[in-house]
């Protein structure tokens, strides 16, 4: 699929279906010895001293007019019980059993009024693959997308704004 983007006016070759965060928006590099950041898991030791604890996981958005579906890789907060029930039960097959952990979504999407700390469910998928993060129920637009979906042209408006970000 080739689009033409119209901030820069140049073309595209291929719709971008996900855009991914790095990290939680709060980290800053290590603090302590315990602070760590990999791929998946994170753990960040706070100016007064309070250790946080964040998963990464995908906030799914169904497209209306497509089979395929867009989401957003990004990190939610998770309680230090939480975090210590996952990292557990990271590589057993029947962490798919566990029911969703309380988070709160740590990171600022373009495009959107602020996201951070919009609260969610942290959904534990298969082995190889990260959590699904829903979000609950609210008045905000990430919330509606998720719920209700986005076009394509949606998905080109997030693409443009997140290649100029």
């Amino acid at each position: 699929m080739r689009w033409t983007c119209s901030r820069c006016g140049e073309e595209h070759v291929g719709m971008p279906l996900d855009w991914a965060y790095d990290s939680p928006v709060y980290w800053d590099g290590p603090r302590s010895k315990d602070d760590m950041l990999s791929e998946d898991l994170s753990i960040w030791t706070d100016d007064v001293g309070r250790v946080n604890y964040f998963i990464r996981g995908v906030l799914y958005i169904p497209i209306v007019d497509s089979d395929q579906q867009f989401g957003y890789g990004v990190w939610s907060s998770l309680s230090e019980e939480s975090f210590g029930r996952i990292y557990d039960l990271w590589d057993d097959p029947k962490r798919v059993e566990e029911p969703p952990y309380f988070g709160w979504l740590s990171n600022s999407i373009t495009g959107y009024p602020d996201t951070l700390n919009l609260p969610l469910d942290v959904v534990v998928e298969q082995i190889d693959k990260r959590p699904s993060l829903v979000l609950h129920d609210g008045e905000h637009p990430l919330v509606a997308e998720q719920r209700d979906g986005i076009t394509m042209e949606r998905v080109r408006e997030i693409a443009e704004l997140n290649v100029h970000d």
